[in-house]
């Protein structure tokens, strides 16, 4: 697997993570002006849960599937592999269901201000569930490299969710309940339609000796996970609880359209990434392939968050209605967070090629843990103010912790000079935005775009990019033409 076709991939996955998150931003809307903001809040803090619940359900299978794929399929045993990784998915969904029913109903109850907690949680479990399954089982077009099958299983998702939302929240007017209702079931409908595709090709099979083998593996990746989610979300539950659910709303739709960043560049980089490392582990001519393609993740992350801050201003008077204007200085403040994501995801790759899941594990739930108490501490005193400034610590301590280990581990040297160059721009950025934060639209926008010209130019003259690159980028644009 050649860089060529990590960047050919990871371009598929860009648009379709695009496809399939665009319906999530539509949807924003619509949740933003047929529900009250207390509803959106609540909505908000559901949804949460039930990422966190998803992975917990999932024992990292996913990860598993793809780290075992090339061995199993060379041994003929994929359909054992993918059967067995199924039942141990399932099995963690019905132990995460009995805990949230048994232990979390009282957290449940301070979190969401009201009594009648069971419905939504059942609900939550349900929809865990079903993405879960669905993550889990179109994971194998990834580990196939079979970009355009996943894509395509996104999209279906994202098309689906937005005619069930659109019908059970406007038309029926079912209001979140209606919302989570659509959920489950575009998710279990996309699901049965991949299985059979998935399984006609594999076969299926079940070996109890392979699942200590999975569960050792995958069950570190568990932490690293759900910290991962834990550091991002842990905010919302502390806003919910010391600031009120439409304080809640206002940082949720912040925090989304900052993850525009991980969709649209750091996760369909991480999906092309880990095949493609996962896939030439025993070549070490490939080793300043992997640092240069960290440099271009560097690279794309700093000029999508320069378009995503400028859009972000630019269009959320259109997406919501004026109480929810602070979340423009949100997404300002958490995009820092989600470029060292991306880093995360990095050196959670190499430290899983050379089979180190629970180093990840030990340092993500301890960063997680620590991001919980700095939420604690900071959120009543600073309100959303706080919890973006512990998301922003805990994922720069995530990400260079596992970079540097994964980095010793693996054995790779990366291209220090342009990513300081790089994270000088994105500083620029950044202060240039904060500056012109009180500016019209209009003045804004002119303004931005003048400097962010002005800086590719400078790059370019002053010879950022290597002599490949330049051709490369040459012979892209002359395609485009």
């Amino acid at each position: 697997m050649s860089l060529r076709l990590l960047g050919k991939n990871t371009a598929i996955y860009s648009i379709g993570n695009v496809g399939a998150r665009a319906t999530v931003f539509l949807l924003i809307p619509l949740y933003t002006h047929f529900l009250s903001i207390a509803d959106y809040g609540l909505l908000a803090t559901l949804q949460a849960t039930i990422q966190i619940m998803a992975i917990l359900m999932s024992f990292g299978m996913r990860t598993a599937l793809l780290r075992f794929t090339s061995e199993y399929e060379a041994r003929n045993h994929l359909g054992t592999l993918l059967g067995t990784s199924i039942v141990v998915n399932l099995a963690g969904s019905i132990l995460v269901t009995g805990m949230a029913f048994t232990c979390l109903t009282p957290l449940f109850k301070v979190i969401l201000h009201t009594a009648d907690v069971h419905q939504y949680v059942g609900m939550v479990c349900g929809a865990a569930w079903a993405q879960a399954m669905s993550t889990h089982i179109t994971s194998y077009y990834q580990a196939q490299n079979k970009a355009l099958k996943y894509m395509v299983a996104g999209v279906s998702v994202a098309i689906g969710l937005l005619v069930t939302t659109s019908v059970f929240v406007c038309v029926l007017g079912r209001g979140v309940e209606g919302a989570l209702w659509a959920f489950i079931l575009t998710h279990v409908i996309v699901t049965t339609i991949v299985s059979l595709d998935v399984l006609r090709r594999t076969g299926v099979g079940m070996s109890f000796s392979l699942v200590p083998t999975l569960i050792r593996f995958g069950f570190p990746l568990v932490f690293s996970m759900c910290s991962e989610l834990t550091m991002g979300t842990a905010g919302v539950y502390f806003l919910g609880y010391f600031a009120g659910l439409e304080t809640v709303a206002t940082y949720s739709l912040g925090y989304k359209l900052a993850q525009i960043l991980l969709i649209t560049t750091l996760s369909p980089f991480s999906l092309a990434f880990q095949p493609y490392v996962f896939s030439n582990l025993d070549n070490l001519n490939n080793r300043p392939k992997i640092a240069r393609a960290f440099t271009h993740a560097i690279l794309a992350a700093t000029l999508m968050s320069f378009c995503i801050i400028l859009g972000t201003r630019a269009l959320l008077p259109f997406i919501a209605p004026p109480a929810y204007a602070p979340a423009f200085l949100v997404v300002l403040f958490l995009v820092p967070g989600m470029t060292f994501v991306g880093i995360y995801y990095f050196g959670e790759t190499l430290l899983s090629a050379v089979k180190k899941t629970y180093t990840i594990g030990y340092i993500a739930t301890a960063v997680a843990i620590f991001s919980l108490l700095l939420n604690y501490l900071l959120v009543r005193t600073l309100n959303w103010y706080g919890a973006a400034f512990a998301l922003n610590v805990s994922f720069i301590l995530v990400g260079c912790a596992l970079a540097i280990i994964g980095i010793r581990q693996f054995s790779i040297i990366l291209e220090w000079k342009r990513i300081c160059i790089l994270g000088c721009v994105f500083m620029s950025f950044l202060v240039l935005f904060f500056a012109l934060r009180s500016f019209e639209v209009v003045p804004f926008t002119l303004v931005s775009l003048l400097s962010g010209l002005l800086c590719v130019s400078i790059l370019l003259r002053r010879g950022f990019l290597y002599e490949d690159e330049r051709l490369a980028l040459s012979g892209l644009f002359a395609r485009l033409r």
